[in-house]
C-alpha cells in the first residue's frame, strides 16, 4: 500500500517505537494526511504496521536495516526504505495540475546510527535514490526519549529531515514542457532542511494486543513551499492502528 503525497510518514511515523529486541509486531492501521500538493483533499489511507528487532536485523514500518555493529549505547545499520511520495495528476482536482507528469515513488538504499543514553536517543541517517525516480539523497538527525508507564508508553521527537536538489526538483519543480502544458510557473527546486516534532503513543490492552496513535507536524523547506505545485507551508499527519505481539 502506499501512502500518497506526505514525504514524512513512512519517515518519522513510528521511527522511534521499535520493539524490544527478540519482538515481532504485525497490525493495520490507517493514516491521515494533509497533502502539501494543490488539488488534493485531505485523505485516509490504510496502511500494514509491521515492527521487528533482531540480533542482525530489524523492520521499522518502511525501513529495513541490517545491524553491522551494535553495544548497550551505539548502533549502526545498513538501511533499505520505501519512500512513499507519490504524484499522481489523474487523482488531482486542480485542472493545471493534472497537466503535469507523474512524479512516482521510490526505494532508498542507505545507513543509519544510533546512540542511546538514559536521556534519550540520537538517531543520523542518510539514504539515497537507487531506483533513480529523483536520483535524489535525503538524510536526518532526530532525537526521541521513550516515558514508560503502566501500560502506557509516550515518545516524543523532535528533528529535521534534508532532501538534497535533485529530490526536491523532482517532486516539485516545475519544467518547462510543464509550464507551457498546465499554465503553471516554471520552477526549478533547491535543497532544503525540513523540521518536525512528533509524538507517538503505545497502549498494551492486552499482553500481545497494542493500540498505537502517532502525530508529525513539520515545516516545509522555502524550496518546496515555493513550487507552484503547494498551496501550504507545513504537513501533518495522524496513524493510528492495532498490532499483535508475537
Amino acid at each position: 500500500m502506499i501512502i500518497k503525497k506526505n514525504f514524512l510518514i513512512a519517515a518519522a511515523l513510528f521511527a522511534s517505537s521499535s520493539a524490544m529486541a527478540g519482538e515481532f509486531s504485525l497490525g493495520a492501521g490507517a493514516v491521515f494526511n494533509e497533502s502539501p500538493y494543490k488539488g488534493y483533499n485531505k485523505n485516509t489511507t490504510a496502511v500494514p504496521l509491521i515492527s521487528y528487532e533482531g540480533n542482525s536485523f530489524y523492520i521499522r514500518q518502511a525501513t529495513g536495516g541490517w545491524i553491522l555493529w551494535k553495544d548497550n549505547k551505539n548502533e549502526i545499520s545498513l538501511t533499505a526504505s520505501w519512500m512513499p511520495l507519490h504524484f499522481d495528476p489523474d487523482d488531482n482536482d486542480d485542472a493545471r495540475m493534472k497537466r503535469l507528469d507523474e512524479r512516482k515513488a521510490s526505494a532508498f538504499l542507505g545507513g543509519a546510527y544510533y546512540r542511546h543514553e538514559r536521556w534519550g536517543s540520537l538517531k543520523v541517517a542518510v539514504s539515497g535514490d537507487v531506483m533513480d525516480e529523483s536520483g535524489g539523497l535525503v538524510g536526518e538527525v532526530s532525537y526521541f526519549h521513550p516515558v514508560r508507564m503502566a501500560r502506557l508508553t509516550l515518545i516524543p521527537s523532535a528533528g529535521v529531515f534534508y532532501s538534497d536538489a535533485s529530490y526536491n526538483d523532482y517532486y516539485y519543480g516545475v519544467s518547462g514542457s510543464e509550464s507551457r502544458r498546465s499554465g503553471l510557473n516554471q520552477y526549478s527546486a533547491g535543497d532544503g532542511w525540513s523540521p518536525y516534532v512528533g509524538l507517538t503513543a503505545r497502549y498494551q490492552l492486552t499482553q500481545s494486543l497494542f493500540l498505537t496513535a502517532s502525530a508529525v507536524y513539520s515545516v516545509l523547506p522555502a524550496d518546496v513551499k515555493n513550487s507552484p505545485m503547494i498551496d501550504r507551508d507545513d504537513s501533518f499527519a495522524l496513524l493510528t492502528g492495532v498490532s499483535w505481539r508475537f
